[in-house]
This record gives C-alpha cells, sequence and structure tokens, in this order.
C-alpha cells in the first residue's frame, strides 16, 4: 500500500473527505495543514483565524513553515512504519516539489467538484478550515497547475462508495 498520499486542490473541493476516509477505511495518520498551522500560531483547531487571502496566520512565510512542518511529522510516522495521508491546498509548485523531494514515490490525488458544487460547502462549512468562498476565488487565481508531478484527478460529487472504490485501486496498484 502506498506510504505518501498527498490529497491537495482548491478549497471546498473534498481534500478532507478524502483525506478523512483515508484515515477512517484505510489506515492513514491524516496531517491536515489547516490543523498543523493553528497549532504553529498557538490557536485550537476550532478557533477561527479568518484573514483575508495571504494575511494573518496565511502569510507565505507561515505557509512555509507549515509545509515544512508536515514533512517533518509525516517523516516521524513513517519511520514508526505508518502510512501518511498530507492535506493541504498544495497551490505552489515549491510545495508539491517539497513532497516529492523527501518521499519516495508519493500519490499525489487532486480533488476537483464544480465551482457550484464547492460554493455551496464552502457556505455551509463549520469546521477547522478558515476558508471561504472569497479565498477559493483568490487560490483559482494563484493556483500553479502541477505540470511537474504525476496525479490522479478525483471528483468528489461522486458516492462515497465510489470513491472509496477507486482509493482502494489507487492505493493497492501503486501507480
Amino acid at each position: 500500500m502506498v506510504p505518501v498520499v498527498v490529497v491537495f486542490g482548491l478549497s471546498g473541493s473534498g481534500k478532507s473527505f478524502v483525506a478523512k476516509m483515508l484515515r477512517e477505511e484505510f489506515g492513514y495518520e491524516w496531517l491536515r495543514s489547516d490543523v498543523v498551522r493553528k497549532e504553529l500560531a498557538g490557536l485550537r483547531p476550532e478557533e477561527s483565524a479568518r484573514a483575508e487571502f495571504g494575511k494573518g496566520i496565511y502569510t507565505e512565510e507561515m505557509t512555509r513553515k507549515v509545509y515544512e512542518e508536515m514533512v517533518r511529522r509525516a517523516k516521524e510516522l513513517l519511520a514508526q512504519g505508518k502510512r501518511v495521508v498530507l492535506d493541504a491546498t498544495f497551490l505552489k509548485r515549491w510545495q508539491r516539489e517539497l513532497v516529492k523531494s523527501n518521499f519516495d514515490r508519493p500519490l499525489f490525488i487532486l480533488t476537483c467538484a464544480s465551482e457550484e458544487e464547492i460554493k455551496r460547502r464552502l457556505s455551509s462549512r463549520r469546521d477547522v478550515s478558515d476558508a471561504d468562498f472569497s479565498i477559493y476565488l483568490r487560490q483559482k487565481e494563484v493556483f500553479e497547475p502541477p505540470e511537474e508531478i504525476s496525479y490522479v484527478k478525483l471528483w468528489t460529487e461522486r458516492s462515497k462508495e465510489e470513491i472509496r472504490r477507486l482509493l482502494e485501486d489507487l492505493l493497492e496498484n501503486d501507480p
């Protein structure tokens, strides 16, 4: 089974849904950037840290620390014989390269959903994430297409059972 899975995509695309499924149904340790970011900032996960895009605890400097910390924690978990899922937007090439340079053959899964569905999800979300639809729109503007990696695109508007079967195939076949 694949030891490191990276679930990435824009806010509201279903990353955490897929990561949670990997934890609950396949035994992966779940490292979520939203939680790591708030821990590094001295906040509880449920505390709001809403801010404009790139401001507050969402600066480029803090984002770098978050991704480096996620990689550090993942290495620790792998050393303990565990499998890890990294759940973050990975909007920038350097963030994906950081994973590629630290782990052998990580599986990258790009989660996708229609913009209408994303808007619906973000408007009703009660979650550790602080992202709303305006943040999603800014992410969409700055997202660097993942041309430097091979990845699987996963539409999260499918049934939970369909997604589980797809994940099972991906994890067993280790592309």
